[in-house]
């Protein structure tokens, strides 16, 4: 698997006359249904996007249920619209679920939760504390992991991330194989759900099985994202920066194994269940 080749970022003029890549961040309308949610994010990967929202969220419980996604695409600030009105005309996204996405993981309510589409909010609009966390089964001390093997891991995490390496103001996220190290899916986006959501939807899409999978963050472990990879099954969840103490409370009941501070060549183990071992 290789990074997408769609760039995130587009360049602007700086007032001393130098040019600077920035990030892009643009609106997404999301029609699911009879449901219409708004979100920002960084245009590339959209039906990876949706794919692992859906997942993640537990508005389905497997790519089954999705009957279709279909992308209309929008206009740019700068290409003039049919009315002359200047301004950027959004991306549209349309989905139609099954009937048995009815019978969700979560209540079919969950798509009138349009602050939850906001990249820096991951509890807003739930009204059921216990909606936080439902997630599969996990099986017990799978898969087996070579801790000495993360740093490579990571190497290949960062060789990756290209969006940040020309603007450094974005998020990403991968889904790993535990047993080669293949990535399934990456994603990066202004958002950090969004970026762990694109992940999702790219393994999944190329069936992946996330019960022998890492999941890898590029900030730190919150609950909101450690949420999603357990509700999709990811076993191990590790993260460059620190985890929150729900998300240690999370990946403990859940039987899940939490790995922070993983950067150069180190990293702390917070939780384990077996997983993890070492060549040594």
């Amino acid at each position: 698997m290789t990074a997408p080749s769609n760039p995130g970022f587009d360049a602007r003029r700086l007032r001393d006359g130098t040019r600077d890549d920035l990030i892009r961040e643009e609106p997404l309308r999301i029609e699911i249904d009879d449901s219409r949610l708004i979100t920002m994010r960084t245009p590339g990967q959209d039906e990876d996007f949706i794919t692992g929202f859906l997942l993640s969220e537990g508005m389905v419980a497997s790519l089954d249920e999705v009957l279709s996604i279909d992308i209309r695409r929008g206009r740019p600030r700068g290409e003039p619209r049919p009315d002359d009105q200047p301004g950027i005309e959004a991306d549209v996204v349309r989905v139609r679920l099954s009937s048995e996405a009815e019978a969700g993981t979560l209540p079919r309510r969950t798509l009138t939760r349009v602050h939850e589409m906001r990249p820096s909010c991951g509890l807003c609009g739930i009204e059921d504390l216990d909606e936080i966390l439902s997630a599969r089964p996990l099986r017990a001390a799978e898969p087996r992991f070579d801790v000495t093997r993360l740093a490579a891991v990571l190497d290949a995490f960062g060789t990756r991330q290209l969006n940040f390496a020309r603007t450094g103001a974005c998020h990403a996220g991968a889904i790993v194989r535990a047993q080669d190290e293949r990535f399934l899916g990456f994603g990066e986006d202004v958002g950090r759900h969004n970026a762990i959501d694109k992940a999702i939807g790219m393994a999944a899409r190329a069936g992946g099985d996330f019960a022998a999978c890492l999941g890898v963050l590029s900030g730190r472990a919150g609950y909101e994202l450690v949420a999603k990879l357990l509700r999709v099954g990811v076993p191990i969840i590790v993260s460059v920066s620190a985890p929150t103490a729900l998300s240690f409370d999370l990946c403990r009941e859940a039987g899940a194994t939490l790995v922070g501070f993983a950067r150069g060549g180190a990293a702390k183990v917070y939780w384990d269940e077996g997983r993890l071992r070492s060549a040594t």
